[in-house]
């Protein structure tokens, strides 16, 4: 059977389109055009007996029959939201997801990273393992994210086709390495230049990297600067001008890694100055971490306009450290989350929410505790932003994902907070939001309920996920 061209979902609507500005519409109407992907109109609060037909042809123009149109109504304990976006992880990492969070960066690397990744030569194990990761990002309700490969041209190939074919959003990288890697695990200047290019027009295929409807674009990836020669990170910067990519590294992570950094470039004045230097650092770089930034870090990087993610799980679970995520976004630094996996233990962006939040509280009380101004802890509705609207800003995606406005794409979650199994409580266990309720403050009550999401939540409550307007997970 043929589906309509346009579906209305009916219900609460709930997005951040600001930071601190968390928008809620308790009897909302959110309509979309399936061919096309993209929402076409919102009403706060349609009028009583308004078909959505109507709706429909109020927002494109046209008359359109009721036939043209699917009606979805949510649920009591529902709500519809935009995709949560994971700005950094590692998919060869689920392999080892788990491991080795008693040692620290370097070691952990040198331990488990590249011998497990080094395994990625098998294309076919790649096929089997990147059919399992793609399934478990999709399903904890990430709409897109920014996957590393490894140095292999196949398996970064076959991750781009699995996700591509799972109809998920994302960035892909090959990995680059000609630099202090293991003689098993590495690959000459020529052979990752060449190689990355071969990966760029193989997921490309003829497109333009700014072509909107493209899932599944490259993006160019040199692992860190201790990896990369200068020559490598240079060729890279001319890939990525050539082609139009982004770009996605690490940076001051790790105090031991920015010791190393700064050896192999003992000429730079700052970790940013390498980055810079090869042309890789602009308004489409994503940095990872930046837990230990200088002021020449924080200065370099807003002047480029880089966005950083925030990777909380892995910052504790290595024991890096705790990145300011208040002092970036105060210095005007575009910022999302990510889950880092494997170096966090959690493929999914809610735990990157709720670490974010124990690690600005950590930052606050130690602040506090030293007699310094503490400054404010991140709430609920700046975590919803950071992984929602903040991560399409540092994947550079802010004007097609990350709110739910008109003109944007349908990359969306339906929540239902009364799944079975569900671990949010109902809201009579929740006496502040059933008073809420009971007094007709919906916008008030659904502020609870949403930061109980943030807080409460897992892949149980995510009952849809849509991207480009398709249905592509459903409980």
């Amino acid at each position: 059977m043929t589906q309509p061209a346009h579906a209305v979902f009916r219900g609460c609507l709930v997005d951040t389109p600001a930071l601190g500005a968390l928008r809620i519409r308790p009897r909302g109407a959110l309509g979309i055009d399936r061919r096309t992907g993209r929402i076409i109109g919102v009403a706060a609060e349609p009028a009583a007996g308004v078909a959505a037909a109507a709706l429909v042809g109020g927002w494109t123009g046209s008359h359109v029959d009721d036939s043209d149109v699917e009606v979805i109504d949510l649920g009591a304990d529902q709500f519809l939201m935009p995709g949560l976006i994971d700005t950094h992880t590692h998919a060869p990492q689920y392999t080892f997801l788990g491991l080795g969070h008693d040692l620290p960066l370097m070691d952990w690397l040198e331990k488990y990273t590249f011998k497990h990744e080094s395994q990625f030569r098998d294309a076919e194990l790649a096929r089997t393992v990147y059919a399992d990761v793609v399934r478990r990002v999709v399903r904890a309700g990430c709409t897109m994210a920014a996957y590393y490969g490894t140095i292999h041209l196949d398996a970064c190939c076959v991750l781009a086709e699995t996700i591509r074919a799972a109809g998920q959003r994302a960035y892909v990288g090959k990995v680059c390495m000609d630099a202090n890697s293991p003689a098993y695990y590495s690959e000459s200047t020529d052979e990752s230049l060449q190689a990355t290019e071969a990966f760029v027009h193989a997921v490309l295929a003829g497109h333009s990297a700014a072509d909107a409807s493209l899932l599944v674009r490259p993006i160019i990836t040199p692992r860190f600067v201790p990896s990369c020669s200068d020559r490598c990170l240079r060729g890279l910067g001319e890939l990525a001008r050539a082609h139009e990519l982004p770009v996605q590294s690490h940076l001051c992570e790790n105090p031991a890694e920015i010791a190393f950094a700064k050896a192999c470039f003992p000429g730079a004045a700052s970790y940013s100055a390498i980055y810079h230097a090869a042309g890789l650092f602009g308004p489409r770089t994503i940095m990872a971490h930046c837990v230990h930034m200088s002021d020449d870090d924080i200065r370099l990087v807003r002047e480029c306009g880089v966005g950083v993610s925030h990777c909380p799980n892995s910052n504790f679970s290595l024991s890096s450290g705790v990145a300011d995520v208040r002092r970036l976004i105060d210095h005007g630094i575009p910022v999302g989350l990510g889950t880092d996996v494997g170096g966090g233990y959690a493929p999914s962006i809610l735990d990157a929410m709720r670490m974010a939040a124990a690690a600005s509280r950590a930052i606050v009380a130690a602040r506090r505790d030293s007699a310094q101004p503490a400054g404010t802890p991140l709430d609920a509705g700046e975590l919803l932003f950071l992984a929602t609207q903040g991560g399409a800003r540092v994947m550079g995606m802010q004007d097609h994902i990350g709110t739910l406005d008109p003109g944007k794409l349908f990359d969306a979650l339906v929540v239902d907070l009364a799944a079975p199994g569900s671990p949010v409580p109902p809201p009579s266990a929740t006496p502040a939001v059933l008073e809420h309720q009971r007094d007709g403050r919906h916008e008030q009550a659904w502020a609870l309920r949403a930061e109980q999401f943030v807080f409460l939540a897992d892949d149980r409550n995510i009952a849809r996920v849509y991207v480009g307007g398709k249905l592509i997970h459903a409980l």
